[in-house]
């Protein structure tokens, strides 16, 4: 089984002039904000650090594992948001190592009860590969295994280049009531950003072939929209209770929004919070209505919010999520595995802006309930 996966990811990369590479992809999204829209950064005051750890296809040797790892900054005088990201993804036993450092910036437009969001994301991005560890087909012998010599020559081992990734988010706060419901101080988002801009733009840019060969990145745009909706019916006036439904589309394809071209992901569910936990049950798969042609899977999370320290309102966010694949080759080789985190440590560290000048700014709408 070991020989069998090296043997398919092997082909991937070597046949890379005639495919494009794809992006991680996360279950809990909004545990990795900048990585999901740039426009996100800053978006909770003071400074913040965030990591995520995903592993898929656990059944497979090594299988595929992405880090995440950013700290961000927001600075309410200038109205902007500041974030660095490190991202690192290994796949198979032939260690195929995707490694990002990324420096993000948001600008904030606040506005009475609604803030408009703009960010900009700048990436150096490096790939290696270990070619004595890949088995190719001329190597194996129907009786021994892998036992010839392999024709294959490698070009290169490792290949760098930059990227580039924009977005847009609105976010605001409202009363909405729905016949009886009353949901008070609802809080919504609604965004959309595009991710690989270099090739959409340049031709050139951004080559990831290991043989030197003309091979991009294929550009990726996100639209994500959520809720959160406290329930006054059940909590009275504290809003201990709140539901929060989401959603996620991703299209990743040469030709961005070309009706079956390329590769597509509808992720969307529920969370129910109550005094800083949270559960949630999401639902993923090609096309926005369940069947079983395309592999899919439920997403099953759970996670909670701590507040530490006196003077400071430190938050400390920990949340796992478990991807149960339904259908496919996901459901022989593994479910998906994620633990994340999130650490508020200097809610209110700023740069410019003294307690004065802070009061007197138009504030910019908070993160609370956010994930």
């Amino acid at each position: 089984m070991t020989k069998i996966y090296t043997f398919l990811l092997g082909a991937i990369i070597y046949s890379s002039t005639l495919s494009h590479g794809q992006d991680p992809s996360f279950s809990q999204f909004y545990a990795n904000r900048i990585y999901l829209n740039p426009a996100f950064t800053g978006v909770e005051s003071g400074i913040g650090f965030a990591g995520t750890s995903r592993t898929q296809w656990a059944k497979v040797d090594q299988g595929f594992r992405t880090y995440i790892a950013s700290v961000e900054f927001q600075e309410p005088y200038l109205r902007s948001g500041i974030g660095l990201s490190i991202i690192h993804d290994t796949q198979g036993i032939m260690q195929l190592n995707t490694t990002s450092i990324a420096l993000s910036y948001a600008y904030m437009i606040p506005m009475k009860r609604h803030n408009l969001h703009i960010g900009l994301t700048g990436s150096w991005v490096q790939k290696s590969v270990d070619w004595r560890k890949i088995i190719f087909s001329d190597e194996i012998d129907p009786v021994f295994g892998a036992i010839n010599n392999t024709t294959a020559v490698p070009f290169m081992d490792k290949t760098t280049f930059t990227d580039f990734d924009v977005g847009i988010l609105w976010r605001f706060e409202q009363d909405i009531k729905i016949g009886k419901w009353l949901f008070r101080d609802s809080r919504a988002s609604i965004g959309l950003s595009i991710h690989h801009l270099p090739y959409l733009f340049l031709k050139n840019a951004g080559n990831e072939s290991f043989q030197n060969l003309h091979t991009q990145t294929s550009p990726r745009i996100t639209l994500h929209a959520g809720i959160v909706l406290p329930l006054l019916y059940f909590s009275g006036k504290k809003n201990k209770i709140s539901i929060s439904p989401n959603l996620k589309y991703d299209h990743q394809s040469e030709q961005l929004l070309t009706s079956g071209n390329g590769l597509q992901v509808f992720t969307y569910g529920v969370y129910l919070m109550y005094e800083g936990i949270y559960f949630g049950v999401y639902y993923q798969n090609k096309n926005p209505i369940s069947e079983t042609k395309n592999t899919n899977a439920l997403i099953f999370a759970a996670g909670a919010y701590v507040n530490t320290g006196r003077k400071e309102r430190r938050s400390f966010f920990i949340g796992f999520s478990y991807d149960a694949n339904l259908t496919g080759l996901g459901s022989r080789a593994g479910g998906v595995y994620e633990l994340a985190l999130r650490w508020n440590f200097r809610p209110k560290a700023t740069l410019f802006a003294n307690n004065e000048k802070r009061r007197s700014l138009k504030r910019i709408l908070d993160c609370n309930n956010f994930f």
